[in-house]
């Protein structure tokens, strides 16, 4: 088993595929993609590195991640309720098209729309009426994953440095009197010092930053 706690950040390989029919729905590696017919130009297809215990990634996947050894490949079933939830029906909501064309959206079965910050699917459109489905996609789906843990990150000073290096920032990273400090190079774009600091504190919250 796979030692790792809240907060930790890990490193991961993984594809995901429908445990009904195998369809490959996401995957880190990029030949696969292509095959399956889900390859994203631009996305870099790597070992993606998240923080555990967070709630950023699936609690199926964070049992699988414990119960995994590290640097194996292995397989594990994750139910829907652990996985992209269960159906339900109370998110499958009857809209007038009205509140489309105010927002200039034609909409058509199966467009993929965001309302009031939150993706849905429409269903279907009859006589003014559209047919919203705000459940995930995947929703009530048994799903499988393949995952490779190849690393495991605890301590603060190497949680920074990988997530800097993950984004492409050359920065100072110091430990000084026990307390971790972040030191941003001048002429950042403060989008990206703001995606930095997000991803630091979500793993290492006592870390300050400042800019040299």
């Amino acid at each position: 088993m796979v030692k790792v706690k809240k907060g930790d950040l890990v490193r991961i390989d993984y594809t995901g595929r429908l445990a009904s029919n195998g369809m490959v729905f996401e995957t880190t590696d990029r030949q696969l993609a292509l095959e399956a017919g889900i390859y994203e130009e631009g996305k870099e297809y790597k070992p993606k590195l998240t923080v555990f215990g967070q709630n950023v990634i699936m609690r199926g996947m964070e049992d699988a991640i414990v119960a995994s050894t590290l640097g194996k490949s292995e397989e594990f079933m994750i139910s829907p309720e652990k996985a992209f939830g269960l159906r339900q029906p109370a998110l499958v909501r009857l809209l007038p098209e009205k509140e489309f064309i105010k927002q200039n959206i034609k909409p058509v079965p199966g467009m993929l729309v965001t309302l009031d910050g939150i993706a849905a699917r429409v269903k279907s459109v009859t006589s003014g009426r559209v047919v919203v489905d705000f459940n995930h996609p995947l929703a009530g789906e048994s799903v499988i994953y393949t995952l490779k843990v190849h690393e495991v990150i605890s301590e603060p000073e190497k949680k920074a440095k990988a997530i800097l290096e993950e984004l492409g920032i050359s920065a100072e990273v110091e430990l000084k009197e026990g307390r971790l400090c972040v030191v941003f190079p001048p002429g950042l774009p403060q989008q990206k010092v703001e995606a930095a600091k997000k991803a630091i504190l979500a793993c290492a919250p006592e870390t300050e930053f400042k800019s040299s």
